[in-house]
C-alpha cells in the first residue's frame, strides 16, 4: 500500500512542476511574441508549484509511510 500512495504523490509532485514549469514558458512566450513586461506573479505562481512538486517528491517516502500507517498493521 506504501509504494502505491508514494507513487500517487510523486505523480502529483511531477504534475505540479509540469505546470509550473509551463507557467514561466508559455508567460516568456507571451512576452517575446506581443514585446509585453513579464508578468511578476505569473512567474512567481509558476515558482511556488515548481518548488512545491520538489518539495513533495522529496518528502513523498516519510509522508507515504505517515499516511499508510493504519493500514498496515
Amino acid at each position: 500500500m506504501k509504494r502505491a500512495v508514494r507513487a500517487i504523490l510523486r505523480l502529483v509532485a511531477a504534475a505540479l512542476v509540469l505546470f509550473g514549469g509551463l507557467t514561466i514558458g508559455l508567460e516568456v512566450v507571451r512576452h517575446r511574441m506581443r514585446s509585453e513586461s513579464v508578468n511578476l506573479w505569473q512567474c512567481l505562481l509558476g515558482g511556488c508549484l515548481i518548488v512545491l512538486g520538489i518539495i513533495l517528491i522529496a518528502f513523498s517516502s516519510r509522508l507515504a509511510e505517515k499516511l499508510t500507517d493504519d493500514f498496515d498493521e
